[in-house]
């Protein structure tokens, strides 16, 4: 999506932005590599750099916090504590059981009473 002198096409609006608009803010200083710097130059128009690297740290936060609370909850889940789904049969037939409450009308459960 290269344009003329190496500058992408207009980022997405506020609205479809990951971050709220008026959020407060902090500066912060920091020491990249040159050809990172060099690349975003390149491929990022000068006023959308702040909403890029806004956008690629809470994507890696993201990804950061989903590992940790995954390790965070390892073994909790123990096959002692569920004898009903020992054997593959069993899990099907959960899976299964699942699956037709899953189609019921959840209106009143939720306040809609449409």
């Amino acid at each position: 999506m290269v344009q003329k002198y190496g500058a992408m096409k207009k980022p997405t609006t506020i609205q479809e932005s990951t971050t709220p608009y008026r959020v407060e803010k902090e500066r912060l200083n920091l020491y990249l590599p040159k050809d990172l710097v060099e690349a975003l130059r390149r491929y990022v128009p000068a006023r959308a750099r702040t909403q890029f690297v806004i956008d690629a740290l809470d994507r890696e936060l993201h990804r950061v916090r989903l590992k940790e609370a995954l390790k965070a909850s390892y073994g909790a889940w123990k096959d002692e504590d569920h004898p009903e789904l020992a054997t593959p049969e069993d899990i099907d037939r959960w899976i299964e059981e699942g699956r037709k409450t899953a189609t019921r009308d959840w209106s009143a459960e939720w306040g809609r009473d449409d």
